[in-house]
């Protein structure tokens, strides 16, 4: 199986899939990514084989298809690069994660990649390592077949979003410039920061609509893998007068900025694109003062031509859909050029 930053087959229909206990959403691509159609099935109360055979029945294009796993499905660690041989790095990296998971490592499926592009830091280079259950992978890949698909990459959050972003801040003339990501998955958020194309920055952060309120005075500390990567105390008496009252998420975003302008200081955030839902006009407006550079609302329509119209009557019956769309086509983005 292989992970999404290794090539697969060019220059035919593109498939990407995520399949839950909701049912599977699908999208399907021409060569150049442009949307052809979009679809939702779902399980109902069909048997595991009915509902194959309903999958089936959409005769999507069975090769070379790939698979979003949900922001919950995996989790992305950075840790300092062991100091080993290219060939023993994925086991090293498997053993220096053991203590950040919560399940036994011979459990897991696990890969690594580069942070950014492999540029070093003052603390050293360092490494995301991607970690699923491997049950859950199987029974993704035993699904998939059953319904006639061939899976040939598995995709994570995390990327599917570097790509969104690469694409929004290249249509800008951004593309070689650190850019920043805020897009909402369900009950979490996730932050990325991106750099010509690679990611270098994810975290996640909890959503709550009711939490868009403002902050309380004491704030929790960040997580000890991101602590480590900063000597400043990020105490709540430190916080600045443009995010004195804000909501806990701006709290939070502006915080890893501060994070990211200490530790890439050669590498300035120059935009930050927010995908919301009906909470992003305002999101943005909280955002703007907070971070001191431009933020803008991620509009799919300006990335994908025709995307609302493909989309609009199952989004309008199911408005998490809509935003289940456009993680599928940015996952497929890594491909499309």
């Amino acid at each position: 199986m292989k992970w999404p930053w290794q090539t697969t087959t060019a220059g035919a229909d593109r498939v990407a899939i995520r399949d839950d206990e909701q049912g599977l959403a699908w999208v399907q691509t021409a060569p150049d990514g442009q949307l052809r159609r979009a679809g939702l099935e779902p399980r109902g109360s069909d048997s595991p084989a009915d509902f194959a055979r309903r999958v089936r029945a959409l005769d999507l294009p069975g090769r070379d298809v790939l698979a979003l796993l949900p922001l919950s499905a995996a989790q992305l660690l950075q840790i300092d690069a062991p100091a080993v041989k290219p060939e023993e790095l994925k086991s090293a990296a498997r053993w220096r994660i053991k203590d950040q998971v919560d399940t036994r490592l011979d459990e897991l499926t696990v890969d690594v990649l580069n942070v950014g592009d492999g540029r070093s830091r003052p603390t050293g280079r360092q490494l995301f390592v991607v970690a699923a259950r491997n049950a859950q992978i199987q029974a993704l890949t035993r699904d998939a077949q059953a319904a006639g698909l061939q899976l040939s990459v598995i995709d994570i959050a995390e990327l599917a979003q570097r790509n969104l972003l690469h694409a929004a801040a290249r249509a800008e003339g951004l593309g070689d410039r650190a850019t920043a990501a805020l897009m909402r998955h369900g009950d979490q958020a996730l932050l990325t920061i991106c750099a010509g194309g690679e990611l270098f920055y994810a975290r996640r952060l909890d959503w709550d609509d009711a939490g868009l309120q403002p902050a309380a005075a004491g704030m929790p500390a960040l997580p000890a893998a991101l602590e480590d990567l900063d000597f400043v105390d990020y105490g709540a008496a430190d916080a600045t007068p443009d995010t004195a009252g804000a909501p806990r998420l701006v709290v939070e975003v502006q915080r890893s900025m501060d994070l990211w302008e200490r530790s890439w200081p050669e590498l300035p955030v120059a935009g930050l694109w927010v995908k919301a839902g009906e909470l992003n006009a305002a999101l943005v407006a909280e955002l703007a003062p907070a971070v001191g550079f431009p933020v803008h609302q991620l509009v799919p329509e300006r990335l994908f031509p025709g995307f609302d119209a493909a989309v609009a009557d199952l989004a309008a019956a199911n408005p998490p859909w809509r935003a289940t769309v456009l993680h599928l086509l940015g996952a497929l983005q890594r491909h499309a050029a």
